[in-house]
């Protein structure tokens, strides 16, 4: 069986306490398998605190992997972008997925599914 994972961001999602939040939605097939917070720091200004670069996402043995780069302010500044993520500290995270939802598609232990650019 063919397995496709891919993701969408939904900006200002307005919760039930108030507050508008950023979320990363996950997709396996088309069914939605994580709903993940945005990562935020309060260290940056308003309008400057969604600068978390993720790379390399894909899902093995019922758990989401990314790779996070943050980014330094002070690259901000100077118009370095690019340069910047290459130098950023980079952290290796991983996120569990519900059993009841990976036993919908039955996938083999130690599959590596790679995130799909739409």
């Amino acid at each position: 069986m063919e397995y496709k994972l891919t993701k969408k961001i939904q900006c200002s999602k307005k919760c039930k306490d108030g507050k508008s939040r950023n979320y990363l939605l996950y997709f396996l097939n088309d069914v939605q398998i994580l709903r993940q917070k945005f990562p935020y720091d309060e260290n940056y200004d308003k309008g400057f605190d969604k600068r978390t670069h993720i790379c390399n996402e894909y899902l093995q043995n019922g758990s989401l992997y990314q790779t996070r780069k943050g980014e330094d302010r002070q690259g901000l500044i100077d118009n370095h972008y690019w340069q910047m993520i290459k130098e950023a500290k980079t952290r290796q995270v991983r996120f569990p997925i519900s059993r009841a939802r990976m036993q919908l598609f039955d996938i083999p232990m130690n599959y590596r599914i790679e995130i799909s650019e739409l």
